[in-house]
């Protein structure tokens, strides 16, 4: 299978390293330093799950036009998006499936309304990786989970197949009958904890120490929720206990968005949070908390100082 990468950080560099090392055709996009590594050494992954690795790659700065894969992965940032459609969508021909990685709920959607929905399938990862160094994947928490089918619930024998080459792979992974109900499962728990992880600094364990704070923190769960719901998440009625009872385990790590706030960096406070005001108001939920929060972190988007300096 030839497989292309948009995005060789923690989450698309691990995936997209165990189907190369299980002999799929990869190909990444990077840039920058880890452009160079990759280049020169390969994709490396350092992993808490079993022996370190390393695989050959195609590592280039832009898809080759003429290249047609038959799966790319999309991984970027949620702000990187649309920087990433315009990079490959002429590498992307009649048999190429896409498929979704990101943070959020949005991306399949708008990943569909450019190359249909025919070709596109909803991804959910759980897993805690990074790049370490420029070339280097270091995986060092998380299930190394992924759930991903498609959004009609239509999954066919090409769902089939990318399953079994998955497992074939060593992924972790299911192919889910509503996946709509997968990425919203992660955004509720995900969403609210990086939003206070990132405003506060402190993890989930110290944010719930102060009964007034884990409330605030409930109350944007169950707003996230209530328009997940609207939407076919299906929640069950002990979604939120659920979700608070994990919030309260002091082994919880501290987010991407707030390691990016704390390096500087863009932060994915539009998909992770912003979206469910927007989506809270299209179906005529009210967002009350999520909106508070949602102010709090907007002049942080853009990246720059990290707290404390």
């Amino acid at each position: 299978m030839r497989v292309l990468v948009m995005g060789a950080g923690g989450v698309g560099g691990y995936f997209g390293a165990l189907l190369g090392r299980a002999g799929h055709d990869l190909r990444v996009i990077a840039r920058g330093a880890h452009l160079d590594a990759l280049q020169t050494n390969g994709l490396t992954v350092e992993t808490v799950a079993e022996d370190d690795f390393t695989v050959p790659v195609h590592a280039l700065p832009a898809p080759e036009p003429d290249h047609k894969p038959d799966l790319i992965i999309v991984s970027v940032k949620s702000y990187d998006l649309e920087d990433a459609i315009a990079q490959f969508r002429s590498a992307v021909g009649p048999e190429t499936t896409v498929i979704t990685l990101l943070n959020g709920v949005e991306s399949g959607e708008r990943l569909a309304q450019v190359f249909g929905p025919e070709r596109v399938l909803d991804g959910v990862v759980y897993i805690e990786s990074f790049i370490k160094s420029p070339g280097v994947i270091a995986q060092v928490g998380g299930p190394r989970k992924a759930v991903f089918g498609n959004r009609n619930g239509a999954n066919g024998e090409r769902e089939q197949r990318l399953n079994q080459d998955f497992l074939a792979a060593g992924w972790q992974v299911e192919l889910a009958e509503n996946v709509v109900a997968a990425l919203w499962s992660k955004y509720a728990y995900l969403g609210p904890y990086a939003a206070f992880n990132t405003v506060t600094g402190l993890n989930s364990a110290q944010l719930c120490q102060a009964p007034e704070c884990e409330s605030l923190m409930q109350r944007m769960v169950e707003e996230y929720i209530t328009v997940g719901n609207t939407e076919g998440a299906a929640f069950g009625d002990d979604a939120i206990e659920f979700i608070i009872d994990r919030y309260r385990n002091p082994l919880v790590g501290q987010t991407s968005m707030f390691r990016d706030r704390l390096g500087g960096k863009r932060i994915e406070a539009d998909a992770l949070v912003g979206a469910v005001v927007r989506r809270g108001g299209a179906a005529g939920v009210p967002t009350p908390v999520t909106e508070m929060i949602y102010a709090m972190l907007k002049p942080m988007t853009a990246g720059g100082t990290p707290p404390g300096d």
